[in-house]
């Protein structure tokens, strides 16, 4: 994989970001309910 292609790296950034709003979501959603 090539990190220094914009597209690469956009992938990389919306997949981290996808990981950290589930870890967020796992971790509010039990003090909601």
């Amino acid at each position: 994989m090539n990190f220094n292609d914009k597209k690469t790296r956009r992938i990389i950034a919306i997949v981290v970001m996808v990981v950290i709003v589930a870890m967020v979501a796992t971790s509010i959603l039990p003090i909601l309910g």
